[in-house]
């Protein structure tokens, strides 16, 4: 086993054994130990696709598909709460742009966008239309990341493929952690709903698992709200 894969392994134990945790779906997910180490996978992608990765998103390479979670505090039904979908890189890649979104029916800006996002990571249980993607282009070694709900749409993230793992580890994939790290537009999307379920879910985290740091999740959630304050 990997590196990461063993620290994804710990933190879904360790959100399961938690007795203050609910588990409302779990998938183990299929290990694909034909891929080797995450540098024979890389070559394999650029014999495939083509398509060159900068060698930092090596840190955070997986080889699970399907590897997925979805929990709430005991007794409740979404706050605290969250969820993750796991796809390795490989198989986000080769299988492309999801079909749904570059239909007819979107904008013209909308569908190139889209045609562009490879999904890694999903809320799939929930069936709430969100997912995280990279977003493929030519040339570019280190890809951006992309947060897309049905609701509000597509937003850039402020993180790479390295750093939104991480902080999946951290986070556990509580409901909208990823506008923590987006410059999110207040005006679009129900800030007030967003930042009273993620503080909540922070302090669940903080109060639950003592020995992770969550004074960075903290911190942006508090310069969001400020920010919105004063618009």
């Amino acid at each position: 086993m990997l590196e990461y894969e063993a620290e994804l392994i710990n933190m879904v134990e360790e959100t399961i054994s938690c007795t203050e945790i609910q588990i409302l779906e779990q998938e183990e997910g299929t290990l694909g130990d034909f891929l080797g180490d995450a540098d024979n996978a890389f070559r394999r992608l650029k014999q495939i696709e083509g398509v060159t990765l900068s060698p930092s998103l090596k840190n955070t390479f997986h080889r699970f598909n399907g590897l997925g979670l979805q929990w709430s505090k005991s007794g409740e039904n979404e706050w605290p709460g969250g969820e993750f979908r796991l796809v390795q890189l490989l198989d986000a890649i080769i299988g492309g742009a999801p079909a749904w979104l570059t239909q007819e029916g979107w904008p013209e800006e909308q569908r190139v966008l889209h045609s562009d996002f490879r999904v890694f990571d999903s809320q799939f249980y929930g069936g709430v239309g969100t997912f995280s993607a990279l977003r493929l282009q030519d040339g570019v070694e280190n890809p951006k990341i992309w947060y897309f709900n049905i609701t509000y749409g597509s937003i850039e993230m402020e993180i790479d493929y390295e750093g939104y793992m991480n902080q999946l580890l951290l986070t556990r994939g509580v409901y909208y952690w990823q506008y923590l790290f987006t410059d999110i537009p207040f005006e679009h999307y129900n800030f007030e709903a967003i930042a009273s379920g993620l503080r909540s879910s922070i302090d669940f985290l903080e109060e639950n698992f003592p020995d992770h740091d969550y004074s960075e999740l903290t911190a942006r959630l508090d310069e969001r709200i400020n920010r919105r304050r004063e618009t």
